[in-house]
């Protein structure tokens, strides 16, 4: 349960903390005081999604701290699987600044949302405008209708989502083989195609790369022939590089004897003339190799462009082509050999459908029978809270013969909500019939059924009572009393048959200080108790009337309570 809750800057709150007590807790006060206020705080420590409107004005963060104990073995579980120690208390503590960044804590320990609100789901359950709308989408149905036994379901609900695992599993396996008869014969006569259309081609490895510089030869040998021609003349003729060389050379070698640094000289003229008349020789060859060639040319193109193409379609290098290959022969292989464990596979298939159908069906069959059960109930919770005449029913979509692909986690079952609130009228969808009023007893009794005594501790009811008064009005109260029993009650209220049956009174007011206005709380005991109930009977002043009523509601409500103890 909530022990405490502590709010600092939030909308017309400036600083207030609150204690809550184990059984029916009640906030009272004029509509705009804050009560309303103090709920979006709880929602906001506990993980909802929180807006800069929400930060009091002139202030630049807000803050709300919340602490728990005595609570339950779903919350244990939860703490247990984040790796949390439990300490015999939660106390969670989360901020938000206009600049759109909030920080959440758990006892000290900062933590993402995500796993606050894991934790919170737990410990809290409200009843609001958004539970409204979760209870009119049919979506939710199925959840809620489950909820009521929800132990029937675990078991078979989980063998059905690994058995529709184990079937993707196979429908992957097959897919590899290649699927049905069809596919398959198409897959053998794709990977024929390409692994003739790579081997045909007969690549070597860097063919590419040769046959790219053939290309950039071809396009200068125009140029190359004219440069070598050219070199060769400057080189070989009568008066060439190499002739004159040698007249040079044969001039030193007359003056030999009159110095030793002419045969040095000599010497090194020798050994050059050697390297000269070597690279003479490799150019005259060359120039035979880079004649242009027209059709050797075309042949070069048309071996490129073929590469060009196999690289599109099986990869970016003749090394990537070589890779396809062996996988296609591998994949081929296997196609070829796959007929025995595509009939296994099937096989395996067809039991896991049936398996999945069969479990899909007992799930459908609790379901309808559990059905039959919470109609009743909600039924006589509903005549119990002023709606005599109205019907509740839980519609069933038709439940097929064998197993479909619409088979999901939970079964093929689509569930929704049927009602009529008048006698003669048509059961239709709760969503296109409820009234706001008739919603609102609709939601307590649902709540007085589903809701699991050992899962969240405390109930929150934000204006339950809205649209209804009177009769009815005691009814509801007497739903919320029964409820205190076993859960912690958090409600505000404008009934006084309501909070005639709190066990404690928090008031709710605004005043006016220094140009601003501020929500301040105030724990009522006594007559003061009295006083407030008194003030909801109406009028704007209490008359011995008025407190002599709420003190009869107030003994009333204690006998009753003490019946239902």
């Amino acid at each position: 349960m909530i022990q405490t809750l502590k709010i600092k800057n939030v909308a017309l709150i400036k600083e207030i903390s609150l204690e809550f007590n184990q059984g029916f807790n009640v906030l009272l006060g004029e509509t705009g005081a804050g009560k309303s206020i103090i709920i979006d705080a709880l929602n906001f420590v506990l993980g909802d999604k929180p807006s800069k409107s929400m930060i009091r004005t002139g202030q630049s963060v807000m803050k709300v701290e919340a602490s728990f104990v005595s609570y339950g073995k779903e919350t244990l579980n939860v703490l247990n699987q984040l790796g949390i120690d439990d300490e015999g208390i939660l106390l969670f503590s989360r901020t938000y600044n206009l600049d759109g960044k909030s920080e959440c804590r758990i006892n000290g320990l900062q933590l993402p949302l995500n796993m606050i609100k894991q934790i919170t789901s737990t410990l809290v359950d409200f009843y609001g405008q958004h539970e409204n709308q979760v209870l009119l989408r049919a979506k939710n149905h199925i959840t809620l209708l489950e909820s009521y036994k929800p132990e029937l379901f675990t078991e078979e609900k989980k063998l059905l989502e690994n058995t529709l695992n184990s079937l993707k599993e196979i429908k992957l396996e097959k897919e590899k083989l290649g699927g049905s008869f069809e596919n398959r014969e198409r897959m053998l006569d794709l990977l024929s195609y390409q692994i003739s259309e790579i081997e045909n081609a007969k690549l070597k490895p860097n063919e590419d790369i040769e046959l790219e510089n053939e290309m950039r030869a071809f396009s200068g040998s125009e140029k190359i022939s004219e440069a070598l021609n050219s070199f060769i003349s400057y080189f070989d003729n009568s008066n060439g590089v190499i002739s004159g060389l040698k007249a040079g050379m044969h001039n030193l070698q007359s003056v030999l004897q009159y110095s030793q640094k002419f045969s040095e000289l000599l010497e090194r003229l020798n050994s050059s003339m050697y390297e000269l008349q070597d690279i003479l020789d490799e150019v005259k060859s060359l120039t035979s190799t880079f004649v242009f060639d027209e059709v050797k040319m075309n042949e070069v193109d048309l071996r490129l462009d073929l590469i060009k193409s196999l690289k599109r379609k099986y990869g970016n290098s003749i090394e990537e082509i070589f890779k396809f290959l062996e996988k296609s022969k591998q994949e081929l292989d296997n196609l070829e050999n796959a007929e025995i464990k595509l009939k296994e596979l099937s096989i395996k298939e067809e039991q896991l459908e049936k398996q999945a159908y069969d479990l899909s069906r007992s799930l459908s069959i609790k379901r309808r029978e559990l059905s039959i059960e919470i109609e009743d109930k909600i039924c006589k919770e509903l005549s119990e809270l002023g709606m005599k005449n109205s019907r509740f029913k839980v519609g069933f979509n038709e439940m097929p013969l064998s197993y479909t692909s619409d088979i999901t986690k939970q079964g093929f079952d689509n569930v929704e909500f049927l009602f009529s609130a008048n006698l003669g009228e048509e059961l239709k969808p709760l969503s296109k019939t409820i009234s706001g009023g008739e919603m609102s007893r609709f939601m307590l009794a649902m709540k007085n059924i589903l809701a699991d005594k050992d899962g969240v501790g405390t109930l929150v009811f934000d204006e339950v009572d809205s649209g209804i008064s009177g009769i009815t009005g005691n009814a509801v109260a007497e739903k919320l009393a029964k409820l205190s029993k076993n859960f912690q009650i958090l409600c505000i209220t404008h009934l006084p048959q309501v909070a005639s049956m709190a066990d404690n009174y928090i008031f709710v007011s605004k005043n006016s200080v220094e140009n601003s206005t501020e929500t301040k709380i105030e724990n009522l005991v006594g007559d003061r108790i009295i006083q407030q109930i008194a003030q909801l009977t109406g009028g704007l002043f209490n008359t011995e009337t008025s407190l002599a009523h709420a003190k009869e509601l107030k003994e009333n409500s204690e006998k009753f309570k003490k019946k239902i103890s």
